[in-house]
Protein backbone atom coordinates (compact mmCIF):
# COMPACT_ATOMS: atom_id res chain seq x y z
CA UNK A 1 0.00 0.00 0.00
CA UNK A 2 1.44 3.27 -0.83
CA UNK A 3 1.66 5.94 1.69
CA UNK A 4 -0.42 9.14 1.75
CA UNK A 5 2.79 10.81 0.34
CA UNK A 6 3.21 8.44 -2.13
CA UNK A 7 -0.41 8.61 -3.17
CA UNK A 8 0.24 12.30 -3.33
CA UNK A 9 3.56 11.70 -5.60
CA UNK A 10 2.04 8.96 -7.46
CA UNK A 11 -0.74 11.33 -8.33
CA UNK A 12 1.53 14.13 -9.86
CA UNK A 13 3.57 11.47 -11.69
CA UNK A 14 0.50 9.93 -13.79
CA UNK A 15 -0.65 13.99 -14.47
CA UNK A 16 3.03 14.38 -15.61
CA UNK A 17 2.70 11.20 -17.52
CA UNK A 18 -0.71 11.98 -19.29
CA UNK A 19 -2.03 8.84 -17.62
CA UNK A 20 -5.35 9.63 -16.64
CA UNK A 21 -6.11 6.22 -15.02
CA UNK A 22 -3.23 6.63 -12.97
CA UNK A 23 -4.84 9.83 -11.79
CA UNK A 24 -8.18 8.26 -11.14
CA UNK A 25 -7.08 5.56 -8.83
CA UNK A 26 -5.39 7.89 -6.37
CA UNK A 27 -8.65 9.83 -6.02
CA UNK A 28 -11.73 8.97 -4.18
CA UNK A 29 -14.68 7.85 -6.29
CA UNK A 30 -16.81 9.16 -3.44
CA UNK A 31 -19.86 11.21 -3.78
CA UNK A 32 -18.03 13.50 -0.61
CA UNK A 33 -14.45 14.13 -2.14
CA UNK A 34 -13.91 17.43 -2.89
CA UNK A 35 -11.53 19.20 -4.72
CA UNK A 36 -10.49 23.22 -5.51
CA UNK A 37 -8.56 23.22 -8.70
CA UNK A 38 -6.49 25.58 -10.37
CA UNK A 39 -8.59 27.34 -13.25
CA UNK A 40 -11.47 28.77 -14.16
CA UNK A 41 -13.71 26.64 -11.48
CA UNK A 42 -14.19 27.50 -7.63
CA UNK A 43 -14.56 23.42 -6.91
CA UNK A 44 -15.66 20.03 -7.68
CA UNK A 45 -17.43 17.83 -5.55
CA UNK A 46 -18.39 13.78 -6.01
CA UNK A 47 -15.52 11.31 -7.58
CA UNK A 48 -18.19 11.11 -11.18
CA UNK A 49 -17.30 15.28 -11.31
CA UNK A 50 -13.62 15.00 -10.47
CA UNK A 51 -12.82 11.86 -12.84
CA UNK A 52 -14.75 14.35 -15.65
CA UNK A 53 -12.46 17.18 -14.68
CA UNK A 54 -9.72 15.06 -15.43
CA UNK A 55 -10.62 13.96 -18.51
CA UNK A 56 -11.30 17.61 -19.95
CA UNK A 57 -7.47 18.51 -18.29
CA UNK A 58 -6.03 16.12 -20.25
CA UNK A 59 -8.25 17.51 -23.26
CA UNK A 60 -6.54 20.82 -22.81
CA UNK A 61 -3.88 22.31 -24.10
CA UNK A 62 -1.75 22.41 -20.74
CA UNK A 63 0.63 20.02 -18.56
CA UNK A 64 2.36 19.77 -15.99
CA UNK A 65 6.16 18.34 -17.25
CA UNK A 66 7.97 18.31 -13.50
CA UNK A 67 7.36 18.80 -9.82
CA UNK A 68 9.53 19.37 -7.32
CA UNK A 69 8.50 20.22 -3.68
CA UNK A 70 10.38 23.28 -2.46
CA UNK A 71 8.99 23.36 1.11
CA UNK A 72 8.09 20.23 2.57
CA UNK A 73 6.73 17.44 2.29
CA UNK A 74 4.92 17.65 5.21
CA UNK A 75 2.42 14.58 6.09
CA UNK A 76 0.47 14.39 9.50
CA UNK A 77 -1.07 11.18 9.53
CA UNK A 78 -4.13 9.14 11.67
CA UNK A 79 -5.23 5.34 11.15
CA UNK A 80 -7.63 6.68 8.40
CA UNK A 81 -7.05 9.99 7.22
CA UNK A 82 -3.89 12.25 6.55
CA UNK A 83 -2.51 15.47 5.01
CA UNK A 84 0.25 15.88 2.74
CA UNK A 85 0.80 19.39 2.05
CA UNK A 86 3.94 21.89 1.40
CA UNK A 87 5.02 24.17 -1.26
CA UNK A 88 5.54 22.68 -4.67
CA UNK A 89 7.01 24.09 -8.22
CA UNK A 90 5.31 22.77 -11.53
CA UNK A 91 7.09 23.35 -14.83
CA UNK A 92 4.48 23.93 -17.21
CA UNK A 93 2.99 24.47 -20.49
CA UNK A 94 0.05 26.14 -21.75
CA UNK A 95 -1.10 26.45 -25.36
CA UNK A 96 2.33 25.85 -26.44
CA UNK A 97 4.15 28.25 -23.71
CA UNK A 98 6.64 27.03 -21.03
CA UNK A 99 6.55 28.58 -17.32
CA UNK A 100 6.93 28.07 -13.97
CA UNK A 101 4.02 27.97 -11.54
CA UNK A 102 4.56 27.63 -7.53
CA UNK A 103 1.55 26.82 -5.54
CA UNK A 104 0.85 26.01 -1.97
CA UNK A 105 -0.49 22.77 -2.28
CA UNK A 106 -2.66 20.33 0.56
CA UNK A 107 -3.81 17.09 -0.26
CA UNK A 108 -6.27 14.94 2.73
CA UNK A 109 -6.12 11.16 2.05
CA UNK A 110 -8.85 8.80 3.20
CA UNK A 111 -7.92 4.92 3.60
CA UNK A 112 -10.15 3.15 1.62
CA UNK A 113 -10.43 -0.34 1.84
CA UNK A 114 -6.86 -0.36 2.34
CA UNK A 115 -5.60 2.46 -0.24
CA UNK A 116 -4.77 5.96 0.46
CA UNK A 117 -7.55 7.80 -1.77
CA UNK A 118 -7.31 11.47 -2.20
CA UNK A 119 -10.68 13.28 -1.10
CA UNK A 120 -8.97 16.81 -1.56
CA UNK A 121 -6.81 18.68 -3.16
CA UNK A 122 -6.30 22.57 -2.96
CA UNK A 123 -3.32 24.51 -4.51
CA UNK A 124 -3.37 28.31 -3.74
CA UNK A 125 -0.93 31.23 -3.92
CA UNK A 126 -0.50 34.71 -1.67
CA UNK A 127 -2.25 37.44 -3.11
CA UNK A 128 -0.70 40.13 -3.63
CA UNK A 129 -2.95 42.55 -1.10
CA UNK A 130 -5.99 40.85 0.11
CA UNK A 131 -7.37 43.31 2.41
CA UNK A 132 -5.90 46.52 0.32
CA UNK A 133 -3.82 47.44 3.46
CA UNK A 134 -0.43 46.18 2.22
CA UNK A 135 1.34 43.91 4.37
CA UNK A 136 0.35 42.86 7.78
CA UNK A 137 4.16 41.49 8.50
CA UNK A 138 6.08 43.93 10.41
CA UNK A 139 9.06 45.47 8.32
CA UNK A 140 12.51 43.58 9.16
CA UNK A 141 10.70 40.64 11.36
CA UNK A 142 11.50 37.36 10.14
CA UNK A 143 8.41 34.89 9.13
CA UNK A 144 8.84 31.85 10.95
CA UNK A 145 8.52 28.44 8.79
Amino acid sequence: MRTPLGTAEAMLTAVMNRSLDGVLETFSPEADAYVFVEGPRWTTRGGDRIAAGWRAYFEAPISITAFRWVEGPFTFESDTLAQVCGVVDYDIVGDGKVGRLRMRMTWLVRRENDEWRIVHEHGSQPLADPYGAGDWWPEGATPLS
